[in-house]
């Protein structure tokens, strides 16, 4: 469904991803890691829709259920291997997550790689990824390219640039010229 580069911004509790090229157009995703409420930005429509917390929860849940995903996972395995993702030698893990196998190139040389991983696990588990939270395992370094065999196919994530930097709070503003809309209720 999502095929391109996508930016990532963490400061403290709030999260913003920018996607250029989704299927409605470019998107963003804010997400407020305390309440796990998503707003997701349509760019083209100037429209925010929210979602909040429980019902992200809710629908995570129903889509487990649906895919029958264990919830459980296991703790990585180093398969011996090793290869380079962008400019970071890593190693390859292997590992079911949700009882969905998965691989994750780890770099073990990145750097505030403890502090990044927590940021970014915090985020993960706020959108209702809790068992797959692939920041959250223990591995020795920074997972930089993880590929899952999802019931809806292979998922590829790959970090090509890090950078440690100030980002403005309003950039986890919704623009006042959007219009703003609940998402709707899921059916039960």
């Amino acid at each position: 469904m999502l095929n391109g580069d996508m930016t990532m911004k963490i400061k403290g509790d709030k999260g913003r991803v920018d996607m250029p090229a989704g299927p409605i157009g470019q998107m963003s995703m804010i997400i407020d890691a305390t309440t796990g409420d998503v707003n997701t930005l349509m760019h083209s429509q100037k429209m925010a829709m929210k979602m909040s917390g429980a019902q992200l929860k809710a629908a995570v849940d129903q889509s487990k259920k649906a895919a029958g995903v264990t919830g459980e996972t296991e703790k990585p395995k180093a398969t011996g291997k090793t290869e380079k993702v962008g400019e970071w030698d890593t190693e390859i893990f292997e590992v079911k997550m949700d009882g969905v196998p998965a691989k994750v190139w780890v770099a073990k040389e990145f750097p505030n790689a403890e502090k990044l991983k927590a940021e970014m696990s915090k985020i993960s588990k706020s959108m209702g990824q809790g068992s797959e939270d692939v920041y959250g395992l223990d591995l020795p370094g920074m997972p930089v390219k993880t590929e899952i065999d999802s019931p809806a196919g292979k998922v590829t994530v790959t970090t090509t640039k890090a950078v440690e930097q100030a980002v403005d709070a309003k950039e986890f503003e919704i623009p006042a010229d959007y219009q703003k809309m609940d998402m709707p209720a899921q059916p039960k």
